[in-house]
C-alpha cells in the first residue's frame, strides 16, 4: 500500500488548525464568563468593600485576653489588552482554592475599566497582585512571573507565597 504523504501531511495541518481554533473559542469563552462573574470588579464600591474585608478582627476571650486575627484581601489587576489573562484563565479555580483555605477575599481588576479609580495605589507594572492588609496595601507583587509564581506554588498557603516574593 502506497500513502501520500502530501495528503498526510495536509489532514494533520487541518487537524492541527482545528484544534487551534477550538482551543481560542474556548479561552475566548472562558474570558467572557469570567468577566461577568463574581470574581470581577465592575465598580468603586467594589473594590471598597475588597479592602474593607482586610480589616483586621479582634477577639476577646473570656478572660478578657486580644487576639487579634490578621486578615487579607487580594486585587489581581491585569490590562485586559493584553495575553495575560488568557494565560492566566487556568490559573483562576487555583487561586481561589488557596484563598479559600486560607480565608482571603480575591476579585480581579482591568486596569481599562473606567469605573474604577487605582491610582491612589501606585501600581506602576500590570500585572499585579495588590494584598491588602487592614484596610492598607500590605504588598504589591508585580512582572508576571512573580504572579504566577504565587499561583503556581503547590503550597496552599498563599501568605507564605506572598511573603516568599
Amino acid at each position: 500500500m502506497i500513502m501520500d504523504f502530501s495528503k498526510l501531511k495536509q489532514k494533520t495541518l487541518e487537524l492541527k488548525n482545528k484544534a487551534v481554533e477550538m482551543k481560542d473559542k474556548a479561552v475566548e469563552f472562558s474570558a467572557e464568563k469570567i468577566s461577568q462573574s463574581w470574581l470581577v470588579l465592575k465598580e468603586q464600591s467594589d473594590l471598597e468593600s475588597l479592602i474593607w474585608k482586610s480589616e483586621n478582627k479582634i477577639i476577646t476571650s473570656k478572660e478578657w485576653d486580644e487576639k487579634i486575627f490578621v486578615k487579607r484581601s487580594i486585587l489581581v489587576v491585569w490590562n485586559g489588552e493584553k495575553d495575560f489573562f488568557k494565560e492566566f484563565l487556568i490559573s483562576i479555580p487555583v487561586l481561589v482554592t488557596k484563598s479559600f483555605s486560607q480565608s482571603l477575599s480575591i476579585k480581579i481588576l482591568d486596569i481599562n475599566n473606567k469605573n474604577i479609580n487605582i491610582a491612589e495605589y501606585n501600581i506602576d507594572d500590570f500585572p499585579a497582585l495588590v494584598v491588602f492588609e487592614n484596610k492598607e496595601v500590605y504588598k504589591i507583587i508585580t512582572w508576571e512571573d512573580n504572579v504566577k509564581k504565587v499561583v503556581k506554588s503547590l503550597n496552599l498557603d498563599i501568605n507564605r507565597a506572598i511573603e516568599e516574593i
